[in-house]
């Protein structure tokens, strides 16, 4: 029997994925079924099975995908030079954030909501998810620092609440734009501008 190549296996990987996303977003984690995002796949019940032997590792592997992913589109911006002011990070955050999430049938930014839900049961899940959010707040912090640091020419030592603000920013968005749909990255950007305006009238 011949070999599948790896090209080939990483294709089907991701035809199962975008099979088990669609089902997400049109049924709730826990309503989808394997036989569900089997006949989405349109790959056999051992192919699939082959690559994902429960629901569980599929749900794991879904939410890691999509993580690595969002961190490899996001990491440049963390790095831009010159550094970005924190409202211009925040704001090209989300978009680079809305142009991963919107995919053809479903949206990932409504599927993480399921998977910050799952995360409160599934323990390894959980931790995938902590792993991830904690680089992504030190990463920030360090934007942060060099953009300050840029700016006044002197070292500064950020404080940690800072970065921790600015995840609540980004994932805020997230949670408006799946619920409430009325949020652009733009806005983020203005609201942050009028809030700093605010503050020193």
């Amino acid at each position: 029997m011949p070999k599948i190549s790896d090209e080939k296996r990483a294709a089907r990987r991701a035809q199962i994925l975008e099979a088990a996303w669609t089902c997400f977003q049109k049924d709730g984690l826990h309503a989808t079924t394997m036989d569900h995002i089997i006949r989405a796949s349109g790959l056999s019940a051992g192919a699939v099975y082959s690559y994902y032997p429960s629901k569980d590792d599929l749900i794991l592997a879904a939410v890691a995908t999509s993580l690595s992913g969002l961190s490899a589109i996001v990491a440049p911006l963390l790095h831009a030079e010159p550094p970005m002011s924190p409202s211009q990070l925040v704001g090209e955050i989300t978009e680079a954030i809305d142009r991963f999430a919107s995919r053809d049938g479903f949206d990932l930014k409504r599927i993480a909501l399921l998977g910050w839900s799952e995360a409160q049961r599934n323990e390894q899940l959980r931790a995938t998810m902590k792993s991830f959010y904690i680089d992504f707040r030190c990463d920030l912090a360090g934007a942060l620092k060099r953009w300050r640091d840029d700016r006044t020419g002197v070292e500064y030592d950020v404080e940690a609440d800072m970065a921790a603000a600015l995840l609540s920013l980004v994932l805020g968005y997230v949670v408006q734009s799946a619920v409430i749909g009325d949020v652009s990255p733009q806005g983020m950007v203005d609201g942050l501008a009028q809030l700093e305006r605010a503050a020193v009238e």
